[in-house]
């Protein structure tokens, strides 16, 4: 088995490239800091002009990554299925748009143009035989709060198995597979605003047992909790229902491992979504060491992207240190 093949997701630097702290060089000089061999760029966030970048911006691109020796992997875009007001993108725009996408991803040499299910399987299968011209590998991003048994990602199984092409396939993000919440989901309140060692009991229960949650919130009350802390536990660490459109990262789940393994056979790129990894190189909520195993065995010798979204609990935790004790967690556990 060779070593682990590290992908960036620039999308981890997001936060502070928006603000201004970082340039777009910063990022590229940062990933190559934390030796990435690759990266992803999500398009909508750091491309100019995007979708229709300019041949000088393509260029820049293209010096600045032989620049800092970094392979462009991944060209991630969305569907962008609310442009019109009072209608969603009907087939042909979205069979253009994907088009364009993926002729912007081969000229600034991208490999892989991720996208997402907003594609849809009918659409995939008419873009097959573009894909296959351009080299190009098209993959559907599974993302939280999908999971490998939510209808549509079956239609796109049912694709790949009828097609058995490698240019079209799936790109497996570990929101999907949480279990539950990181360390850090409560640092953005004051240590007085709540009762955080209750909590995070409540977390780990939440996360590793079936018992209902009226029981848990009678459990905080019980153990000297008050309503602050009962109202934080049900936004910060119960499940948002998936019917409340409110884009909610944990789910209360036993991991489909098995749908993750079955999902491999179509993956050549992985979206390691991570939140929080300690000092002893783990990070809670999510079974790194059984999907790692997982990917051993079946082969896996496609990139893994690091991807840093723990800025939305706390943006004081420096994104550096994350994504390096991730790529280290990696290697520790390849």
């Amino acid at each position: 088995m060779g070593k682990v093949k590290h992908s960036i997701t620039l999308y981890g630097f997001g936060e502070p490239y928006m603000r201004g702290e970082y340039t777009f060089e910063d990022v590229l000089q940062k990933a190559k800091r934390l030796n990435a061999d690759g990266i992803e760029i999500v398009a909508p966030q750091m491309v100019p002009g995007h979708p229709n970048p300019s041949e000088d911006w393509i260029a820049y691109f293209k010096d600045c990554c032989q620049k800092f020796e970094l392979d462009p992997v991944c060209y991630s875009v969305y569907i962008d299925s609310g442009k019109h007001k009072g209608r969603f993108l009907n087939f042909d725009e979205r069979f253009a748009e994907t088009i364009n996408e993926m002729e912007v991803a081969k000229k600034l040499g991208c490999k892989i143009v991720r996208s997402q299910d907003a594609l849809l399987p009918t659409t995939m299968e008419k873009l097959l035989p573009y894909v296959e011209e351009l080299g190009l590998h098209l993959a559907i991003e599974l993302h939280g709060p999908w999971s490998p048994s939510t209808p549509v990602f079956q239609e796109y199984y049912e694709l790949f198995e009828r097609k058995n092409s490698d240019a079209i396939g799936v790109v497996p993000d570990f929101s999907a597979f949480c279990s539950g919440a990181p360390e850090t989901v409560l640092n953005a309140f004051p240590d007085d605003c709540c009762h955080k060692d209750i909590l995070m009991k409540i977390n780990k229960l939440y996360a590793s047992t079936e018992i209902p949650e009226e029981d848990l919130v009678k459990m905080i009350l019980a153990e000297g909790g008050d309503e602050v802390d009962v109202l934080l536990c049900k936004k910060r660490i119960f499940s948002i229902p998936r019917d409340s459109h409110m884009g909610a990262i944990y789910y209360r789940t036993q991991p489909d491992y098995e749908g993750f393994r079955n999902m491999m056979r179509h993956a050549k790129y992985v979206h390691g979504k991570f939140f929080y990894v300690n000092e002893d190189l783990e990070c809670q909520g999510i079974d790194y060491p059984k999907y790692v195993q997982i990917m051993k065995e079946v082969g896996f010798n496609g990139y893994i992207a690091s991807e840093y979204e723990g800025n939305h609990f706390d943006n004081t935790i420096s994104d550096e240190v994350q994504i390096a004790r991730h790529m280290q967690m990696l290697e520790k556990l390849w």
